[in-house]
């Protein structure tokens, strides 16, 4: 349930049937100072290769990330796009932009409280432009993590994140849910002392008032960040923002706008994202996809039909006899037709 909120990074590839491969990068992380800046780094560089399929050539990379380039995950992913596939278009995005573009229709100006897996990125958006932003760690982690504290002191239960997720979602603490009926049992493990076998399985009764009470101060610092992103931005800029209100978008719980409302006084409205099975958030990339649309990237790519057609020429002839010489693509194309490991016997043919 909502698994995909919990996602720390993700990755979209498309271009199966295009004439190159997009490959579309959330940076939905934080590094903090015992983190790993270049953790797209390293997925770019081993992860998407290995892992997935991609056709080549890559034409398009897309980074989307908070505070767009002063992320400081996003210049170690872009110098590894540019060591990797040096004719690719890269694009950095900052994910409240994205954000807007994904909504409809797309305000002018307000707002944005775009909440990822470990952080909420606030920022007052006008025109495209981030005017003034920051990050508020915690996001839908630091949700779970609130009630999986509650329940562990209050019921003497330990639950499991995605469990305590999904309380988040559809306990209602906010706004009642429409899928499960109130108030929402968990199921966890007896927290005992005593026992070295398995821990007895329990559930425990939360109702709304009480994981309102859990949720709502994790919030806190979400409100604390929209005053202070109001304050900084200059007069004008933040008058259009404050009729604009807030646009929450990422997989806030049933309510939250009703709740940043009542705690802000500024109006707020949702970009709901799916729910259930195998989807995934796609406000980010419908904004980015609409970006694109409107600016799109023209990578440089060579007719790889009279390329390869000259590798092989040139494989048969023995005229390059060093593996080297060729890309990994093109060492692909000659195993594939069974000319490696060695020059074919031209003799025989």
């Amino acid at each position: 349930m909502l698994w995909w909120a919990l996602e720390e990074i993700r990755i979209q590839r498309t271009g199966h049937n295009s004439p190159y491969t997009h490959v579309l990068l959330e940076l939905a992380w934080n590094p903090g100072p015992d983190s790993d800046v270049s953790l797209a780094a390293e997925l770019l560089a081993v992860g998407v290769p290995k892992a997935s399929q991609l056709w080549p050539p890559i034409g398009s990379v897309v980074l989307v990330a908070p505070g767009a380039d002063a992320h400081p995950g996003v210049q170690p992913a872009v110098d590894t796009v540019r060591e990797q596939w040096p004719a690719a278009v890269v694009t950095v995005v900052d994910e409240t932009v994205a954000a807007l573009l994904g909504a409809d229709p797309e305000p002018p100006a307000c707002v944005v409280v775009h909440q990822d897996a470990v952080h909420t990125s606030v920022a007052l958006v006008a025109g495209r432009e981030v005017v003034a932003s920051g990050l508020a760690t915690g996001g839908v982690r630091g949700l779970a993590d609130a009630v999986i504290a509650h329940v562990r002191d209050g019921h003497g239960l330990e639950l499991g994140l995605e469990t305590a997720w999904s309380a988040v979602v559809h306990g209602g603490a906010f706004a009642p849910s429409p899928k499960v009926p109130v108030p929402m049992s968990v199921h966890g493990s007896l927290i005992t002392d005593d026992s070295p076998g398995p821990r007895q399985p329990v559930d425990a009764v939360l109702p709304p008032t009480e994981l309102r009470a859990v949720v709502a101060p994790a919030y806190q610092p979400v409100v604390d960040l929209v005053a202070r992103v109001l304050r900084d931005a200059p007069p004008e800029a933040a008058r259009r923002a404050t009729a604009g209100g807030l646009l929450l978008t990422g997989p806030h719980p049933p309510g939250a706008e009703d709740h940043l409302t009542e705690l802000t006084g500024l109006p707020a409205c949702r970009v709901d994202e799916p729910t259930s099975g195998f989807e995934h958030p796609r406000v980010l990339r419908n904004g980015v996809a609409r970006l694109l649309a409107e600016i799109p990237p023209a990578p440089v790519i060579e007719d790889r039909s009279g390329r390869f057609r000259r590798v092989i020429a040139d494989w048969a002839s023995s005229s390059v006899g060093d593996q080297h010489t060729y890309t990994p693509e093109e060492l692909a194309l000659l195993e594939a037709l069974r000319l490696l490991p060695g020059p074919p016997n031209t003799d025989d043919r």
